[in-house]
């Protein structure tokens, strides 16, 4: 049996061993899902008042930002229907400004959305007449904000995709961003991508993401934190603890901050909306597990070793007793450890089983705006499973040709 045969057959526009894409309507397509069968989405959906893809029944031209964001929400209670209880979104969503003034007379005039200013639009809109020119329409956050509010997801993490940024110390610009005429604020280069979960225990291959260690601590004084009771480093600031301190207790690396600077990349088919292919990679290295179990549905994870070394005298959080022991005939090393606070060093030692002697297979990612194919393709590469759903049968033929000829 198939992994595929549990997955709808109608409005396959392609399909390889390791994916499906789909051409209709994203929410009848997202009802055709059986409950709880992805493993992680990513995705980006139309912003509203952007851009104009050409097809009918298209999400992101609605007359009022409330009806907009009515859909997204019909779209997002399906997402967490079909995703697993471990499972992750990672929601990529940018912003856009209010019009002029002019456009939202032309609206009222004409009771319908102005072309010329499609972000302030109908009369009969509460919320659209709030939004004042040049203000930010917050659309992302507003949909972000309704998905924890209304459908419960948590809001775990907000990473921040940053085409360009200004590095202070050496005032210098690092990456790529469309050029902007803007006279009266900054350009705008970022964009936030949500991470929303449906419980508190999830998927999260974190060592993923880990950031090797390539150049000496040079701050405190290296890579281990010498107090012996007593420190420099932080003179003056009220500090009345010190203990020794290893600085970077996970060998694999540390953890990656949520600010990602990746550049934008050309391509040369007909999609000006494209997620880089690095953004994707990381995305579905961090959320979409490798091996999941073909019985029970469970995901292999990391086993992690925690080794225990004394740290300074005090409260124990970890396995030593609490107490003190402030002996001054003592060096540290001659104290009783057991009444030392514990530093926990981390070291990744396996992957769990979970007992049913079953195969493995990789775990499914879903991407149900995909586009030009851009999850899909790099899952291809990963190994992992997919499915995508895509309204413009254009867009289609382009994600057929990148993934089927490997073409970029």
């Amino acid at each position: 049996m198939s992994w595929k045969d549990k997955f709808s057959k109608e409005n396959i526009y392609f399909q390889t061993d390791k994916g499906i894409l789909y051409n209709g309507d994203v929410l009848e397509q997202l009802k055709q899902l059986p409950s709880e069968s992805i493993d992680c989405i990513i995705t980006s959906p139309p912003y509203w008042g952007l851009r104009d893809y050409g097809v009918e029944g298209q999400i992101g031209l609605e007359p009022t930002l409330e009806e907009y964001l009515e859909k997204l929400l019909a779209v997002a209670t399906e997402l967490k229907r079909v995703l697993k209880k471990t499972g992750v979104i990672f929601w990529n969503h940018g912003d856009c400004y209010g019009g002029n003034r002019r456009g939202k007379r032309d609206c009222r005039n004409n009771n319908k959305r102005s072309l010329s200013n499609p972000n302030l639009c109908c009369e009969k809109s509460n919320l659209q007449s709030k939004l004042a020119p040049k203000c930010m329409v917050l659309q992302n956050y507003r949909f972000v904000t309704r998905c924890v509010d209304e459908l419960g997801l948590i809001l775990r993490d907000i990473i921040i995709w940053a085409k360009k940024v200004w590095i202070a110390k050496e005032n210098i610009t690092i990456g790529n961003a469309m050029p902007s005429s803007v006279r009266d604020r900054c350009v705008f280069t970022y964009e936030p991508i949500f991470m929303l979960v449906k419980n508190k225990k999830y998927f999260f291959d974190q060592d993923a993401l880990r950031v090797p260690y390539t150049r000496p601590l040079n701050r405190w004084g290296g890579d281990k934190l010498k107090a012996k009771n007593k420190s420099e480093w932080d003179e003056g600031t009220g500090q009345q603890t010190y203990r020794d301190r290893e600085m970077r207790p996970n060998a694999m690396g540390a953890n990656r901050p949520n600010v990602w600077q990746i550049n934008t990349e050309p391509m040369k088919f007909a999609h000006f909306a494209c997620f880089p292919s690095e953004l994707v990679k990381w995305l579905i290295l961090a959320g979409c597990p490798q091996w999941v179990c073909s019985a029970c549905k469970k995901a292999k994870v990391r086993i992690v070793n925690k080794n225990y070394i004394p740290t300074r005298p005090g409260l124990n959080t970890g396995k030593g007793k609490s107490g003190t022991d402030l002996d001054p005939n003592k060096s540290l090393h001659q104290r009783d450890i057991s009444k030392y606070r514990m530093e926990i060093v981390y070291q990744t030692i396996g992957w769990t089983d979970c007992g049913c002697n079953a195969s493995w297979e990789s775990g499914i990612v879903l991407d149900p705006f995909i586009g030009s194919g851009t999850t899909g393709y790099i899952a291809e590469k990963l190994g992992r499973r997919w499915i995508g759903i895509e309204l413009n049968p254009n867009y289609c033929e382009i994600a057929k040709k990148r993934i089927l000829e490997k073409e970029d």
